[in-house]
Order: C-alpha cells, then structure tokens, then sequence
C-alpha cells in the first residue's frame, strides 16, 4: 500500500531551494521523492509502502530545506 504525503512551504527563493533539494529526488520501488518548484512555494511529494520510512524521510527533507532556505537568503 503506498502512502503519499505533500509537504509545501513558502519560500523567498523557491527555485534555488528546490534546486538544492533535488538531490534528495529517487524513484525507487520502496519510495519516491519529487521536489519542485511551484510559483513562491517549493512542494515536496513523498510516496512510501511504509509509514516509518515516510515519516522519516519528511523529517529529514525540513530538516534539509531548512538549511537550503538559510543558504539562499
């Protein structure tokens, strides 16, 4: 069963913390991560077979797009 979970935040440059958070894009069987930018927003979409493994992996995508967002500023 997947689980699909959107996070999307505001951001003063969402082209720049989108870009640095496309490293953290996968396609794999397991789980799949897709960030882009979105107008002044950058939307993340986390799909997973595992509630854990999408939980965590959120946990670790604000954790990153915090250090992008103070980066870019």
């Amino acid at each position: 069963m997947k689980i699909t979970a959107v996070l999307k935040t505001e951001s003063k440059d969402a082209g720049n913390v989108a870009a640095a958070l496309d490293a953290d894009n996968v396609s794999l069987p397991e789980l799949r991560i897709r960030t882009e930018k979105e107008k002044d927003k950058v939307l993340t979409r986390v799909e997973s077979n595992s509630i854990n493994t999408l939980i965590n992996t959120l946990d670790d995508l604000i954790c990153c797009q915090m250090m992008a967002e103070k980066i870019v500023r």
